[in-house]
């Protein structure tokens, strides 16, 4: 889908193996940028490659051309093909420092954060080239400048981006989507980011790795507020079912599941690890 005249959004569609016979389709938006070299902006699951390939080609580009991948936190389904693609093209990748571990580390972050068929969506570490601080700027071309913003909340070293000449903020999975997985490494670090969100004025476009373009101020606003309000019941929840952190799995994740209207499914480690950084 094209954006502007310098970006580009790709779906790429993907399947989280919850148990041999139950699968939950998702997606994630990858971003293309085009100057005289082509940005990409978080690389999708493993063997996403040949899609973004293919779209490149599409808009009478080549992928030889991708000079930079930005990967907007360590994730698996954002960081699935970056090994790849760098190894096809030699590019150079970029995150936030505290996203290293995580990324070039793979073994790390499925001990740590055992998404079911985690090997699915990626297998490779990365080795990231330069490590991006909050407020850096990148020129891309004339009229294309990228602002970073850390967002920490989803994971420690989110970053949000910010179109500044296109007034399009990219908030990658930092607003959290009503009645999904609840999905974050930090409870408080999360609502200050959503705050900082609703008060940057820079943007009239909101861009997340799990929605279409929200294009106009009331429905940005709306989206917004359900995440937040979301977020606020999940605590309240939480704060129900939960002693604190120590409490064991799965007892009060499964009660806290429950008092949200959740499907029992997530009631899993992921969702226990977020639900204890409430505390």
């Amino acid at each position: 889908m094209k954006l502007t005249e310098n970006l580009h959004l790709l779906q790429i569609d993907f399947e989280i193996a919850l148990s041999p016979d139950k699968k939950l389709p998702r997606f994630v938006n990858v971003l293309i940028i085009l100057g005289d070299k082509i940005t990409l902006i978080d690389t999708g699951v493993k063997g996403s490659e040949q899609k973004i390939v293919d779209y490149i080609r599409s808009i009478n580009r080549n992928a030889s051309e991708i000079g930079t991948v930005i990967l907007s936190h360590s994730h698996p389904d954002h960081i699935g093909c970056a090994a790849r693609i760098k190894e096809i093209t030699g590019c150079k990748v970029m995150a936030h420092a505290a996203e290293r571990e995580w990324i070039e580390n793979i073994e790390v972050q499925m001990q740590q954060r055992p998404v079911p068929g985690f090997l699915n969506l990626v297998d490779r570490n990365v080795v990231i080239d330069e490590f991006i601080p909050d407020h850096q700027e990148i020129k891309i071309k004339q009229n294309c400048t990228l602002r970073f913003i850390h967002a920490p909340g989803h994971s420690a070293g989110s970053l949000n981006i910010l179109f500044k000449e296109d007034r399009i903020l990219f908030t990658a999975d930092s607003v959290p989507l009503k009645n999904d997985i609840p999905n974050y490494d930090n409870y408080r670090d999360l609502m200050q980011s959503l705050e900082a969100i609703r008060n940057n004025d820079q943007y009239d476009m909101l861009l997340t790795s799990w929605t279409p373009p929200v294009r106009n101020k009331t429905a940005i606003s709306r989206l917004l507020e359900e995440g937040e309000e979301y977020m606020r019941s999940v605590d309240r929840a939480v704060k129900s079912c939960y002693k604190g952190k120590t409490d064991e799995f799965p007892v009060s994740c499964q009660c806290a599941v429950e008092k949200l209207g959740l499907p029992a499914f997530m009631a899993n480690p992921i969702v226990d690890r977020a639900f204890k950084s409430n505390f």
